[in-house]
C-alpha cells in the first residue's frame, strides 16, 4: 500500500503533488508537536503529585516551599513560590507601615493579594501549558480544506480532459479523480489525528488547571489562618 501510494503522488499532477507535500509537513509538524505536549503534561502531572505527597507533609511555610525544590515542570511548585514571594512582601509592607494598622486588615490585604498573584499564576501555568496547541488547531482547521481543493482540481482536470479528447473514456478522467481521491484521503489523514490529539491534550491541560486552581484555594487557606497572628 506504501509503494501504490508513493507511485500515486509521483505520477500526480504538479498541483496535487504541491498539495501532498504541503499535508505531508502538516503531519509531520502535527505529529511533533502531540508528542512533544504530551510529554510535557505527564511530566508536569508527575511532578505535580510529587509536590502533593510532599505537601501534605508539610508543617509550615518553609517545608512547603521546599517540597517544591527541583520540580520545575510542576504548575503548583510554581504557585508557592509565587505565594511565598508575596506573603514576604505584605509583611515587609505592613511591618514598614505599623503605625497605620488601624486602617486596614493586614489579613484582609494579604488573603485578596494571595488570591490575586495565585490566580495570575495559575494563568500563566495555562499559557505554558497551551502553548503550541494553537499549530494544532490550524492544522484541524486548513487540512480537510487542503484536501477539499485538491478534490475540486482533480475533478476539475478530469472534466477539461473529457473536453479535450471528446471522450469519457475511464483512461481520460482516471488521472484527475485519483487526484481528487488522493488528496481528499490526504487531509482526513492528517485532519482526524490531529482533532483527537487536540481535544485529549486540552482536556489533560484542563484537568490539571482544575487541580491548580483547587490547590490555590486550599494553599491560600493555609497561609491566611498562619497570618491571622501577623
Amino acid at each position: 500500500m506504501g509503494n501504490r501510494f508513493i507511485d500515486k503522488l509521483i505520477y500526480a499532477s504538479p498541483e496535487a503533488q504541491f498539495i501532498l507535500i504541503l499535508l505531508g509537513l502538516f503531519s509531520v509538524l502535527s505529529w511533533m508537536v502531540m508528542g512533544r505536549k504530551m510529554l510535557v503534561i505527564m511530566r508536569a502531572e508527575r511532578e505535580m503529585d510529587l509536590f502533593l505527597s510532599r505537601f501534605r507533609k508539610a508543617r509550615d511555610l518553609e517545608q512547603i516551599q521546599e517540597a517544591g525544590k527541583g520540580l520545575v515542570r510542576s504548575p503548583v511548585a510554581a504557585m508557592v513560590n509565587v505565594a511565598v514571594q508575596e506573603v514576604r512582601q505584605l509583611r515587609r509592607l505592613i511591618a514598614k507601615n505599623e503605625e497605620h494598622k488601624t486602617a486596614f486588615d493586614p489579613t484582609v490585604m494579604m488573603r485578596d493579594s494571595l488570591l490575586m498573584a495565585l490566580e495570575r499564576t495559575v494563568a500563566e501555568e495555562g499559557e505554558g501549558l497551551r502553548s503550541y496547541l494553537v499549530f494544532l488547531a490550524i492544522i484541524i482547521t486548513i487540512s480537510p480544506f487542503l484536501g477539499l481543493l485538491g478534490t475540486v482540481w482533480g475533478i476539475m482536470i478530469a472534466f477539461l480532459d473529457i473536453a479535450a479528447k471528446g471522450s469519457a473514456n475511464i483512461s481520460v478522467v482516471a488521472p484527475g479523480i485519483a487526484d481528487a481521491l488522493t488528496t481528499t484521503i490526504a487531509g482526513l489523514f492528517v485532519a482526524i489525528p490531529a482533532v483527537v490529539g487536540y481535544n485529549y491534550l486540552s482536556n489533560r491541560v484542563r484537568r490539571i488547571l482544575d487541580r491548580c486552581n483547587n490547590f490555590s484555594l486550599e494553599l491560600a487557606g493555609i497561609i491566611y489562618k498562619s497570618s491571622l497572628n501577623i
